[in-house]
């Protein structure tokens, strides 16, 4: 019987949160017509819309998140052009074979080798303005 008290007694000891659990408030629920969402939406300009609604709010004393789990994308499409691109290029297999034949020691710099060293140069180039202007940071790249 006392085996049974002390192993209880252990096991809730365990169980038991070390640190103080931090309860969130609870989320305010609002609902908006598709008109007004989309409004909402091109108002905030790609900001995560309960930072955009918090600022609205409470302007310079809204309280900013220590860690915003959350960065929007502006434009889902971009991100699929990016990703299309980086299957399409194969500037993974291409960059592999290059660092492969260095380590070689069998990479001759000639005129074909520095050509394609370039175009994969301009392949990443690209994809990281893609992905830049995806998340609204610059604007879209040239093509």
């Amino acid at each position: 019987m006392n085996t049974a008290r002390n192993t209880q007694f252990i096991f809730n000891r365990v169980a038991e949160p070390t640190s103080a659990v931090r309860k969130r408030p609870s989320p305010i629920t609002f609902r908006l017509t598709d008109d007004e969402r989309r409004e909402l939406m091109r108002m905030s300009k790609g900001m995560a819309l309960s930072s955009y609604i918090r600022q609205c709010l409470f302007g310079k004393n809204a309280v900013r998140r220590r860690n915003p789990t959350h960065r929007p994308v502006q434009d889902q499409q971009q991100i699929a052009r990016a990703l299309a691109m980086l299957g399409a290029s194969r500037i993974s297999n291409n960059l592999n074979q290059l660092a492969y034949q260095a380590n070689a020691g069998s990479l001759l710099v000639d005129d074909d080798t520095l050509q394609k060293i370039d175009e994969a140069y301009k392949h990443v180039c690209h994809l990281r303005d893609t992905l830049i202007a995806a998340l609204g940071l610059i604007e879209e790249p040239h093509a």
